[in-house]
């Protein structure tokens, strides 16, 4: 497959000059030295005045449909099953297996927080794929001799007939850009590009491009460009630099493919480029006269560079159990044992103001010896880049200091008139947690409480007026244990199994009406098995509850003593089931035991298990304590009382099997 093989291309040597400051892994910020700004004069020199990357030219190795007209072409509902089948294989590329409900095997079942993870950050490519198309600009190049792939050939034989229908036919092509936007938030992409918007001044980051044309490396630049907007980046922008010029009196241009301009087209304009000033130490791009302005001087940080091995594997051995990249949404074990610290995300899906500050001005855990919580030494800003001239707002990265932490999020709207939901999601290590269907309106702000505990995370969300709560999502990773026991029947003679059982989950909470100014919330305890929910509401209350299962079962049966034959095989099997109107009682918080909710396949031999499963019913067994609410507006925590439940319903729910 083409996403697989290009993803899986080893690192190229790339010619960085230096790091500017302690890297993650392999990957290195480049940095000017004090040679560098010889680099331009040598610019002169050349009979045009200019460098550019070998055999690079936007009317061929540019795409022939733009940032718009893909995103138009792109229908993840109709396709999703393909869709997630591609990408799973990618996530594995990415993170390794421990993405798969019990380490991965000949197929691939997602975890519930990698499949919640991967769903959400699809969902984001609805406000621009241009970090992705300029990603993959560069990785469809080839320096020399030019050539031009089939699939391009093919765009530019049917320019202007049939862009749509064409791209929705190129699904590789859409799923390897997929791969590349994704990429954008990963540490080992973020750090090192937030290194150079950090550190470099405009004339350094024009300098860094200087170094990789004229060595004529095969390891160029990405560029981010953005607009600083009431103190936030935002409007985030990728172009392809592919040529530098001189243009005098310390005036240089790098020119750029834009992804919403397609070369050649009469609409587009010609010539895009970035004019830099270096006595000035500033930068501007403005495409078309009536388009976005972005700028930016020595102290704005709206400018950045990410280099294309980054986003690669590296050429050294990789971990087999984690993968070249860290995971944000799987376990702390494996990631642990890779030397990642975990970490929390906290990321809207859309357009809209987000602010994220520790509730109360709470300290971290004294138990873990850490600091205060402090967000200017802290928490890392990690800006989209979609090119749609979209207001998506950085996302958070908080360190493992901030996990157990209450934090209060804020959210409003950035302009009036129609508006489509967006989703606030956490993501933990070992978890995702969801807020979907929220509607932001620049004259109202919404309130949420998020908690990342080590066992599982908190939502609390807040009405700011009468109205029906958002779906509230929680997705787990796995959980696996192994044993054996005596499988032997007369037919088969001695047998000895090993069997192996991974289980993940995934749950979501709608259907409540909730007054203004009250308080629901979701909660998982990954240590109890249980998923608490309730509100503040002295009145009862109903829910609808959905629950995902999902279960892969990985036997080796030894069969015979002394000569023995052994079988292997997986046994995966995936279900929702779905009750209404699971009713709680004021001042009472409910929770479901989700672990004896899967079938639990003990020593049942394979035909039994089938079996099993296609006689599935579908009870799900509510029991109830009493809510120990805190004052309002705060999180609403849901503590186990760690006494016997005040009571237990059974609720018969709707079973929609998927495996």
């Amino acid at each position: 497959m083409l996403l697989t093989a290009l993803i899986a291309v080893q690192l190229r040597p790339y010619l960085a000059i230096a790091a500017v400051a302690e890297p993650p892994a392999h990957r290195t910020a480049p940095a000017a030295s004090l040679a560098s700004p010889r680099l331009l004069a040598q610019l002169e020199q050349l009979p045009s005045g200019s460098v550019a990357l070998a055999n690079f030219d936007p009317a061929v190795n540019g795409f022939q449909f733009s940032n718009q007209e893909l995103l138009q072409a792109i229908d993840l509902n109709r396709n999703a099953q393909a869709w997630e089948a591609v990408l799973t294989e990618q996530l594995q590329q990415l993170f390794g297996p421990q993405v798969c409900v019990g380490d991965g095997s000949a197929t691939c079942v997602l975890t519930a927080a990698a499949r919640s993870w991967l769903t959400t950050q699809l969902g984001g490519m609805k406000q621009g794929l241009s970090e992705g198309m300029a990603a993959a600009a560069l990785d469809l190049w080839q320096p020399s001799p030019p050539r031009i792939p089939w699939w391009q050939r093919l765009v530019n034989f049917l320019l202007g007939h049939t862009v749509f229908g064409l791209a929705r036919t190129l699904f590789d092509l859409q799923t390897f850009i997929a791969n590349l936007f994704l990429m954008q938030g990963v540490s080992e992409v973020f750090q090192p590009t937030q290194t150079v918007r950090d550190t470099f001044t405009p004339t350094q980051i024009l300098l860094a491009i200087a170094q990789v044309f004229l060595t004529g490396s095969a390891d160029p630049f990405t560029m981010g460009v953005y607009r600083l907007l009431e103190g936030a980046l935002t409007e985030g922008h990728a172009l392809t630099p592919y040529r530098l010029e001189d243009r005098g009196s310390g005036q240089y241009w790098v020119y750029v493919y834009d992804s919403n301009y397609p070369a050649g087209r009469p609409s587009s304009p010609t010539d895009l480029h970035v004019e830099f000033d270096t006595q000035a130490d500033t930068w501007a791009y403005q495409p078309t006269p009536s388009g976005p302005k972005f700028g930016g001087d020595a102290q704005s940080k709206t400018l950045d560079l990410t280099q294309r091995s980054w986003r690669q594997p590296p050429a050294e051995s990789q971990l087999a159990a984690t993968g070249p990249f860290t995971c944000p949404f799987c376990g702390t074990e494996t990631e642990a044992d890779a030397g990642a610290q975990p970490s929390v995300d906290i990321a809207l899906i859309g357009e809209g103001v987000l602010t994220v500050v520790p509730y109360g001005g709470a300290l971290l855990s004294e138990e873990a010896g850490s600091k205060p919580f402090s967000s200017d030494d802290t928490v890392d800003l990690v800006p989209f880049k979609g090119g749609l001239s979209r207001a998506v707002p950085a996302s958070y990265r908080l360190p493992a200091a901030a996990l157990g932490q209450p934090l209060e999020v804020t959210l409003s709207g950035v302009a009036p008139g129609p508006r489509s939901p967006v989703t606030l999601q956490l993501t933990g290590p070992g978890y995702t947690a969801n807020v979907s269907g929220l509607v932001l309106s620049p004259d109202q702000r919404l309130t949420l409480f998020l908690v990342a505990n080590a066992s599982g995370p908190e939502i609390t969300f807040v009405a700011n007026q009468s109205t029906d709560i958002p779906q509230l999502s929680i997705g787990l990773s796995d959980e696996t244990r192994a044993y054996q026991f005596d499988s032997s029947t007369p037919e088969t003679g001695f047998s000895i199994t090993d069997r192996r059982v991974s289980k993940s989950a995934g749950f979501d909470l709608s259907g409540l009406r909730l007054p203004a100014g009250q308080r629901v919330a979701l909660a998982a305890q990954g240590d109890l098995k249980r998923l608490y929910f309730a509100d503040d509401d002295l009145a009862p209350s109903q829910y609808a509850l959905t629950v995902k299962n999902r279960l892969v079962i990985k036997d080796r049966i030894q069969l015979g003593d002394r000569q023995p034959d052994f079988i292997n095989y997986t046994l995966s099997y995936d279900e929702e089931m779905r009750a209404r109107g699971i009713q709680v009682e004021g001042q009472q918080q409910a929770f479901f035991d989700y672990d004896p909710a899967f079938i639990d396949p003990a020593e049942l031999p394979r035909q039994t298990l089938l079996e099993a499963f296609d006689q599935r019913e579908a009870p799900i067994a509510i029991a109830y304590e009493p809510l120990a609410a805190g004052a309002a507006p705060g999180p609403l925590r849901l503590v186990p009382s760690g006494n016997a439940p005040v009571g237990e319903r059974v609720f018969e729910g709707l079973l929609q099997k998927q495996g």
